[in-house]
């Protein structure tokens, strides 16, 4: 028993110093550093199992897995740097380092990136957050609480009459089919001053959805301290992989060309009059449409009423909008989507996983409007299919 133990203890202790050697060698036949082995998107040397000094590090750009908190810098990324999308961070412990030395075979990477064995995280999945904008500096409409609380706002429900449970709470067994598994929402409020739309702060954020606001709240609203990085953050969200939704007066809203890439970019125009509140009409869903998510368990076409608005312009002959649904009556557009992106070709981006995606319809004046299930299914369809949880 002595003479195996000593045995032993000599081994051990050669073993102590030609480890550093062996794992330099290693390091120098890969071309690689043995701090830097196995390193892979928000790697998580906890998680892993993995010792730094062994290849199990993370990555400096690694995206946290707080909500909306990001790694990268723009909110197109989610490739092995580790950006995120928005609406919620790449998990930090994606891409981990193995038992078995570091490397990145079988550990976890993102969208695009590689790894033998590895799965591939949906930088568009699991649970997210809406920002709601609803300033007025003209009109006010009494829906806006219904919007709000419609799409998860829980302080906007006290001044909600007989309030349907928000949309964003819809179980997983009653979302519309093709809807990505955990793809429930909350909301919050912008304030008056726009204080969240920053690059920064947006990227809490998978939607910014305009409940009726009015006016020239970007370009002339005196509460704004700096109305240039508010609109370009704007844009810059959207064009990089967020969403836009609205309804009814968000597009009764920067009409003096104070913002043109809102009103020609991103809903193609504005308000110019309406019918009267309660205006029967029919809504009638597009053929050439007929089987795009939005329009998903909607009725081909449905009577019901509302405020109808017209357009400044034909927002069908502007680029890279679509017309999902028209009034019966006129054909005039009731439900348009389209998709974004920083570098479109004549005003149309080419097709993307990670395109910005935008979705409004005219209706919304009143306050029955939103407890009205074709409005609500056109809504909830819209919400998901904008930031990428409701599949083709």
């Amino acid at each position: 028993m002595t003479t195996t133990r000593f045995v032993f203890s000599r081994w051990a202790s050669h073993l102590g110093w030609l480890l550093p050697l062996g794992l330099a060698g290693l390091s120098a036949a890969c071309g690689t550093s043995p701090s830097t082995v196995g390193v892979s998107a928000g790697g998580s040397p906890a998680a892993a199992g993995g010792s730094p000094a062994l290849g199990g590090a993370s990555s400096a750009t690694g995206g946290s897995g707080e909500v909306g908190i990001q790694g990268g810098s723009s909110p197109t990324a989610g490739s092995d740097a580790g950006g995120a999308m928005p609406g919620g961070g790449v998990p930090s412990t994606m891409g981990g380092a193995t038992s078995s030395g570091g490397t990145s075979s079988g550990g976890a990477t993102s969208s695009g990136g590689s790894g033998g064995g590895g799965t591939t995280v949906d930088p568009y999945s699991g649970p997210f957050k809406i920002l709601i904008l609803s300033t007025t500096l003209e009109f006010q409409h009494d829906s806006i609480p219904d919007c709000q609380y419609m799409l998860g706002l829980d302080s906007a429900k006290a001044a909600v009459t007989s309030p349907p449970t928000p949309l964003g709470q819809t179980p997983d067994a009653m979302m519309p089919a093709g809807t990505k598994p955990g793809s429930q929402f909350t909301a919050d409020l912008a304030t008056d001053d726009l204080a969240q739309f920053t690059d920064a702060t947006l990227k809490n954020y998978a939607m910014v959805f305009s409940c009726s606001p009015t006016g020239t709240v970007f370009s002339n609203n005196p509460k704004v301290q700096n109305k240039a990085v508010a609109m370009a953050a704007l844009q810059k969200f959207v064009e990089g992989g967020g969403a836009w939704g609205g309804v009814h007066s968000a597009t009764d809203f920067e009409k003096t060309n104070g913002f043109p890439w809102f009103t020609n970019t991103l809903v193609g125009g504005f308000f110019d009059h309406h019918d009267g509140d309660g205006t029967q009409g029919t809504v009638q869903m597009q053929a050439a449409f007929a089987t795009h998510p939005v329009m998903k368990g909607l009725s081909t076409t449905y009577p019901t009423q509302d405020e109808w608005y017209y357009m400044n312009r034909d927002i069908s002959s502007q680029p890279g909008f679509q017309i999902l649904a028209k009034l019966g009556s006129d054909q005039r557009p009731v439900v348009w989507v389209k998709e974004l992106c920083p570098q479109p070709a004549n005003g149309v981006c080419a097709a993307s996983a990670t395109n910005g995606r935008m979705f409004y319809t005219i209706r919304g004046h009143n306050k029955t409007v939103y407890k009205e299930a074709e409005f609500r299914k056109v809504i909830l369809n819209g919400v998901l299919w904008a930031t990428h949880r409701l599949n083709q």
